[in-house]
């Protein structure tokens, strides 16, 4: 079968049979669904329409990918559909690429398919970049896009030439928190890691028979539980992905869900009492601020000395007393402090540290809201993360109430949860010994995941390979000021990608890196990213918003 450049827009494949599928026309080419879709441009009369197609190749996607080459278990997976996304369309930033569209099916057939999405370049740079979710998943990455942290006025990933790939995880949410797929094992088990790897092992046959070449680089790239997913795949499949960069990751995720509940019991005790509206909130954020701001030399709406703001705790308590009653304190100090557990968690841990509260990370602003919509309202942003994630990852009953949760007595269950879905493991050997790097970054104005969870992991780390021999493979950043995704006070763009490239193969360890402010109000103002626990101090003159006139700090 022919299909010229011009006329082919979208080839598919059924369970059927193969058919494609172009404009409104179809032809049948094969009754056999193990057929591959050959894609030959070869009758083309414009052979400049599409530079990666000569007189001479055919460029291959196989109809279906067997179980025998994806490395965990699955019923294979399917491709249904690959499109020819042109230059010159109407949205795209991406340069001409293939988009394939496939679902990797399950061993148990009551749980769902992984969809999936990946997207391959005209002009391959031999790399591939998978990127992670957020939330609960549920939902189809594309990675057509930027990534988190990239400078928006940077050429996305896709348009460097990186194939680019992402799934939904292995089930569709009907609603953002919802977690009832997590009553199916396998759904769970993917979740928890497995589908990083199925879905990589599937897009690594589409490549070799795409390119017929097999990728030079593979990595990875995720924030928030896309975060938890980066530390998954250095921590499982450790020989598996070259680089990894991982942007604040939700990586205590049973501990936290149960801090998170503990959280909104709070808020609600005694009727609400604790409840504390966005306008005060705003009070709040102000009054730490302007307690906090100036310890790095400057005023600048930023507190990038995380650690001296911690010393003046007792005059930010001081300065509330005049904006909140007692039960509103109670409740910021319930949401700053850890939660022990009495019984080991996933690799020994013992303690979810608390929201930075009193550092400058703010608990509610335009964006997020941790304390809900009113004062019995049990629908802050982590409050119901929390509580469905005890109902359907660690209980396991979708009709189990929250409130009712006792740590000590649903001991085993917690465990069990922690040691699937936690990404705590610091002994990550097999990849510092395949050559494997790690860009870890955590804002200090996140205001939903702690950075605090962020740092004790690294100092895990440090624990376990030693400071100036973890360097050699990991690099960790605090960025001043930055929030989860959005921030009202800093939202950082840097090329972490091209400094992890650099780092993966010519060995150039990330140095006198940059990041950019990329909120609409502060757009442009710059500062140095540097090592934790390094921060940005004003040298005392020179513009404010410029790198250059900052200095490396040490607490």
């Amino acid at each position: 079968m022919k299909i010229s450049k011009k006329s082919w827009t979208t080839v598919s494949a059924f369970a059927t049979s193969c058919v494609f599928m172009f404009n409104g026309s179809s032809a049948v080419a094969s009754t056999n669904p193990k057929d591959s879709i050959v894609i030959d441009t070869s009758s083309s009369t414009n052979p400049k329409d599409f530079k990666v197609y000569d007189e001479s190749s055919n460029f291959t996607i196989p109809a279906e990918i067997p179980a025998s080459k994806i490395g965990l278990p699955t019923s294979g997976a399917t491709i249904s559909s690959a499109t020819i996304v042109k230059s010159d369309e109407k949205g795209n930033l991406n340069g001409e690429y293939c988009k394939v569209l496939g679902a990797i099916h399950p061993v148990d057939k009551n749980a769902p398919d992984i969809n999936f999405q990946v997207n391959l370049p005209v002009k391959w740079n031999s790399k591939i970049l998978q990127y992670g979710g957020g939330g609960f998943d549920g939902a189809l990455v594309t990675a057509d896009s930027g990534y988190y942290g990239q400078m928006v006025s940077d050429p996305t990933p896709l348009a460097q030439g990186y194939v680019t790939f992402g799934s939904d995880s292995g089930h569709v949410n009907s609603s953002y928190w919802d977690s009832k797929w997590a009553l199916n094992d396998e759904a769970l088990n993917n979740f928890a890691s497995d589908q990083l790897k199925k879905t990589k092992d599937t897009v690594l046959e589409i490549v070799q028979a795409f390119y017929k070449s097999k990728p030079s680089q593979v990595y990875f790239v995720g924030g928030s539980n896309g975060g938890r997913e980066a530390l998954k795949v250095v921590q499982h499949f450790p020989t598996e992905y070259n680089g990894v960069i991982c942007y604040f990751p939700v990586l205590n995720w049973v501990p936290k869900a149960i801090a998170d509940s503990r959280n909104a019991d709070a808020v609600q005790a005694n009727n609400g009492a604790g409840w504390i509206s966005p306008e005060q909130y705003k009070l709040v954020n102000q009054t730490i601020i302007g307690i906090d701001d100036g310890l790095d030399g400057v005023k600048d709406g930023i507190i990038s000395n995380i650690y001296g703001a911690e010393k003046e705790k007792d005059e930010v308590l001081k300065a509330l007393k005049n904006i909140l009653s007692d039960a509103q304190i109670k409740t910021l100090e319930t949401f700053a402090s850890s939660m022990k557990f009495n019984y080991p968690l996933a690799n020994g841990l013992t303690t979810m540290p608390g929201y930075p509260v009193f550092k400058g990370a703010p608990l509610a602003d335009m964006y997020l809201n941790q304390f809900g919509t009113a004062p019995t309202a049990r629908d802050g942003l982590m409050a119901e993360s929390g509580d469905a994630v005890i109902k359907n990852m660690i209980v396991r009953d979708d009709n189990f109430n929250p409130k009712n949760f006792d740590a000590d007595k649903w001991r085993d269950k917690v465990v069990q949860a922690s040691e699937l879905l936690d990404a705590t493991n610091p002994d990550i050997s097999a990849f510092k010994n395949n050559g494997g790097k790690l860009i870890l970054i955590h804002g200090a104005g996140d205001q939903i995941v702690t950075f605090q969870g962020t740092i004790d992991y690294y100092n895990q780390l440090i624990d376990k390979f030693g400071k100036d021999s973890l360097g050699e493979f990991v690099k960790f950043y605090m960025v001043p000021g930055n929030g989860h995704y959005n921030s009202e006070t800093w939202n950082m763009g840097s090329d972490t990608l091209g400094a992890l490239d650099q780092w993966v193969v010519n060995n150039k360890s990330p140095e006198n890196l940059i990041v950019t402010d990329q909120s609409e109000k502060t757009k442009g103002r710059t500062r140095p990213l540097l090592e934790y626990p390094a921060y940005p101090e004003y040298k005392g003159s020179g513009d404010v918003n410029s790198a250059e006139n900052f200095s490396r700090a040490t607490p």
